[in-house]
């Protein structure tokens, strides 16, 4: 096909097309305390993930370090976890694994190093257990023996009790990730082991192709809502002991590539938007940065990450007294008065907006859950800033204006603009038109080879391109003809 035919359009200036990204918001990263902030910004200045990213990430990291520490109280009723849950969107390329490496390397080590030293101490209680555990089970039997035969057991029967109020100590070895699990097993290990954990992957899709997701959707959202909600509940088991799974903390960390979050929107029905799941959880889908990251050398030190981590290890630390109770008996952190004044106006704000169209109308669940997000964060500033007392106004500030960030990003990302939505397959064309360097088709290439293979959707697509001045359309030969604006192959 003749190439020159391009060198002799008249073209006019492209339109811009409306997509996903033109809308969103910087991200409040000022607003964040600065053994927060100062990590995030130095690490971004190396790493040049996109800023939104990396907070998420570091403030997971804290959510999971500090969930056993307190419970949030927003008035005398209303008490509750401290734990949130977060799910990033992006793309396969934007180094989401080196940014949670990163900030997950605190909480990493410490887990490393505190299993390894107190597994000794495990294993030796473990085999005093079993010698306890036997008998105990001696006793049983011994009693059902004598009472099949009609005999005295009273005095076994006060042994028994004695032995049992004198249950050995086994202590319990921290396990702060679970990625590829389960909702039984999930449930076993934080109602008989190590009480705070979290559902954590930086490749979201091995948590979402699980066998617990795939088995039974509708039960492992369930669960994570009820963990997130702080809620006791009872596991009923046909051919074991049931149990009693109270006082745990799970904090969510997903990292998702944007067809796994459509993956989940449509799963069963939507089972994550409609039971809540999505609607408790934090989201952000940044801009790509990819294009503009050159390489940099890694700086010599990272003092203000070290000094992140140093603090995630020393409220970690603080979790050591946990035991088979869980995360019992937790001090409960209050508003200050004008804290409460302010989360109160917030409150009022986001319940006003439920029904405007132009606020929260079509985010109603998880402008629902705003709120009670921003009375976990602003605990979680508290307590990772070293801070006593009550919450005080500063904390609940940053809390609103970081969760409120968050609530834009949502709708942003789950009701995008109409013009988006018209423009969605153009965007699409147009991104492979210029990943094929493809300045010269007809109308059948596309329909063969492009991404989008439907008729009618490549006529609307190449519709739309061409009101955009992106498209030249001519008949050449009887054919019709496509040409691409050169604006369109530029770097």
């Amino acid at each position: 096909m003749d190439a020159t035919i391009t060198s002799k359009i008249k073209w006019k200036t492209p339109i811009p097309l409306i997509t996903e990204h033109d809308e969103q918001q910087p991200y409040p990263i000022d607003c964040l305390p600065s053994i927060i902030k100062d990590p995030i910004i130095s690490y971004q200045q190396y790493g040049q993930q996109p800023i939104p990213l990396i907070a998420s990430g570091a403030l997971a990291n804290i959510s999971l370090a500090c969930q056993t520490l307190a419970n949030v109280a927003r008035d005398n009723l209303l008490v509750g976890p401290i734990s949130l849950y977060f799910l990033n969107i992006a793309s396969s390329g934007e180094r989401k694994s080196h940014c949670d490496k990163a900030f997950s390397y605190g909480i990493r080590q410490w887990q490393l190093l505190t299993r390894a030293r107190l597994m000794p101490e495990a294993a030796s209680a473990t085999i005093v257990h079993e010698s306890w555990c036997a008998e105990r089970d001696g006793l049983v039997r011994q009693i059902r023996k004598l009472s099949n035969n009609g005999e005295n057991t009273f005095s076994l029967q006060q042994q028994l009790q004695e032995i049992i109020t004198k249950e050995p100590v086994v202590p319990l070895l921290p396990e702060l990730f679970f990625e590829d699990v389960t909702q039984e097993a999930l449930v076993s290990h934080l109602a008989h082991g190590w009480p705070s954990s979290s559902l954590w992957s930086d490749e979201g899709g091995i948590v979402l192709s699980g066998h617990g997701m795939q088995s039974n959707a509708t039960k492992f959202i369930s669960t994570l809502n009820r963990l997130w909600d702080g809620n006791s509940f009872i596991t009923h088991r046909k051919t074991s002991r049931s149990f009693t799974v109270t006082n745990r903390r799970l904090t969510v960390s997903l990292m998702l590539q944007p067809l796994l979050l459509e993956h989940m929107l449509k799963k069963s029905d939507g089972v994550t938007r409609q039971s809540g799941f999505l609607a408790r959880s934090l989201i952000t889908q940044p801009v790509s940065s990819m294009g503009v990251r050159f390489y940099k050398e890694p700086p010599e030190t990272l003092d203000t990450l070290t000094a992140f981590h140093t603090r995630i290890k020393d409220c970690l630390d603080l979790s050591l007294t946990l035991d088979s109770r869980g995360c019992h008996e937790l001090p409960i952190l209050p508003f200050t008065p004008n804290a409460k004044i302010k989360w109160v106006s917030y409150f009022n704000e986001l319940e006003t907006g439920l029904s405007n169209s132009n606020q929260w109308l079509l985010i109603q669940d998880f402008a629902s859950k705003a709120a009670e997000n921003i009375a976990r964060l602003s605990a979680l500033f508290h307590l990772f800033t070293g801070k006593n007392g009550a919450i005080d106004s500063e904390s609940v500030e940053q809390a609103i204006q970081v969760v409120h960030w968050h609530l834009l990003e949502t709708k942003r990302v789950l009701e995008p603009s109409p013009e988006y939505h018209e423009n969605k397959n153009a965007i699409k064309l147009l991104q492979w038109i210029k990943l094929k360097n493809l300045h010269l088709t007809v109308p059948r290439h596309l329909q063969q080879y492009s991404p989008i293979r439907d008729k009618l959707q490549r006529d609307k697509a190449i519709a739309i391109l061409i009101e955009h001045n992106y498209i030249n359309e001519s008949i050449v030969n009887g054919k019709t003809v496509l040409s691409f604006h050169p604006s369109v192959f530029k770097k």
